[in-house]
């Protein structure tokens, strides 16, 4: 969502729930927009990357339904209902760099290459201001200066751009070959983190999604996969049940075929068995 919004990071924790505002194109293509109130007052910014994570967060918030509860609640006992602090939400940032990532380093199912790259950010700075630093890095190639600005937050005579954006090194060799026609705007990559929208219903999900959290529909070939797991498994005890079934219909037959060679006082006797043993419910006849 700091990607997202490239806002300041009190900015974020300022917001309620009701500040999330979905909403969806003439095509069905879903976003949501937000409403942030900052140095320049009060600014609406798109969520498009992150909605499948802030769904899946609003889903599960200790107080979804109270509209004007903050939309980042603190994390200990002592502040429940009140926001995130910024103390906080460096604390979180501290955790990540100083002990929940070091340990992927360790952990066997993390590619190698995955590794590098944490190894590499772990040298970086590391906090939440660093989130807008690069998120407006990567929009100030899509916006205008001006437009920026507003995104940004920053006034329209502003020079905040020239300390925020750190360029790549080869944007003027981009858009050269775009202007000469020997690669198009639509050949660049969709980003990753977009989210994978469904075929079905054009809900939007995480790019790891196995199935879709709105209508449950396969998203991966992994999702496929446990999908025929799972069909598999309700199969094998479908034919378990219906193996049971046939073996008990055995035995009642071979039951029924004993009872009618028994004389009446065997019945009897064996009808006071079962009864004694609580597999009968109604008294048994008097066999004297």
């Amino acid at each position: 969502m700091a990607r997202d919004l490239s806002a300041r990071p009190h900015e974020i924790l300022n917001l309620k729930i009701k500040d999330i505002m979905f909403k969806s194109t003439a095509d069905n293509k879903q976003y949501a927009e937000v409403l942030v109130n900052g140095k320049t007052g009060t600014r609406h910014i798109p969520l498009i990357q992150s909605i499948p994570y802030i769904k899946d967060w609003l889903s599960n918030h200790p107080s979804r339904n109270n509209p004007n509860s903050p939309l980042f609640p603190g994390l200990g006992r002592n502040c429940v209902g009140r926001q995130l602090s910024i103390i906080g939400l460096y604390q979180v940032y501290k955790y990540y760099k100083e002990e929940f990532l070091p340990k992927l380093l360790n952990d066997n199912t993390v590619p190698n290459e995955d590794k590098e790259k944490l190894k590499s950010l772990l040298t970086k700075p590391f906090n939440p201001y660093m989130r807008r630093h690069s998120a407006l890095t990567e929009k100030s190639i899509k916006l205008k200066s001006n437009i920026l600005n507003q995104h940004a937050g920053w006034s329209m005579n502003s020079n905040m751009a020239q300390k925020y954006i750190h360029y790549f090194g080869n944007e003027s060799s981009e858009s050269l070959l775009e202007a000469y026609g020997i690669v198009s705007k639509d050949s660049i990559p969709i980003d990753r983190l977009n989210p994978k929208i469904c075929p079905n219903c054009n809900e939007g999900n995480t790019q790891d999604a196995k199935f879709c959290s709105k209508c449950k529909m396969i998203m991966s070939i992994e999702g496929y996969q446990e999908a025929l797991e799972s069909q598999k498994e309700k199969e094998d005890k479908l034919t378990i049940m219906e193996d049971r079934f046939n073996s008990m219909q055995s035995q009642m037959q071979s039951l029924i075929t004993i009872l009618g060679s028994m004389d009446q006082s065997t019945k009897n006797t064996f009808a006071k068995q079962l009864f004694e043993n609580g597999v009968y419910k109604n008294e048994p006849p008097n066999s004297g």
